[in-house]
């Protein structure tokens, strides 16, 4: 191509390949791509075929267009491994044992600082891995303010502060 040997496109490809994979590791959660090709894997898919085709140009004697072919097929092998045992998982990991908001609703919580009737307060829930300390408000007008250490029922978490009503067992056997 034009004077170019196809290992020199290779390496430029890899090189430019490591910059964009470092810019992307470094800053890829500041960008939300929600489209239908993923730089996550198009990155990699491009300099795994630069790099088995500049070690397929440098080591053997083959044709280039089969070296390309090789790499093309050896590189999407790569990258659906890729995807299938790392990409996915991860995006479907939890990146820290606390709970999401959604998850909060419907659950007991004990007053740690009181709810007055026209103000906010704070609440505290339990659970297995640790507890979690919310502001709260009431959901509804209330006539008594919920004071220290009695129980309440997350209705709704909006904006990280939980609405709460007074909660109080009445199961009898």
């Amino acid at each position: 191509m034009d004077g170019i040997s196809l290992e020199t496109i290779y390496w430029y490809i890899l090189i430019g390949s490591a910059v964009i994979a470092l810019v992307l590791v470094l800053f890829g959660d500041i960008f939300d791509f929600d489209g239908p090709i993923d730089p996550m894997l198009v990155v990699p898919w491009f300099a795994f075929t630069s790099l088995f085709g500049y070690l397929g140009e440098k080591l053997t004697n083959l044709n280039g267009v089969l070296i390309l072919a090789v790499s093309i097929i050896l590189a999407s092998g790569l990258v659906f491994l890729l995807n299938f045992y790392v990409l996915v998982p991860m995006r479907n990991a939890e990146s820290t044992i606390s709970t999401s908001e959604k998850e909060l609703e419907g659950r007991i919580a004990t007053v740690v600082t009181t709810i007055p009737i026209q103000g906010m307060g704070e609440i505290q829930m339990r659970s297995v891995t640790g507890s979690v300390n919310r502001p709260a408000a009431f959901y509804t007008g209330q006539t008594q303010d919920a004071h220290q250490g009695s129980s309440v029922l997350v209705i709704e978490v909006k904006d990280r502060i939980c609405y709460v009503v007074p909660y109080e067992e009445t199961l009898t056997l």
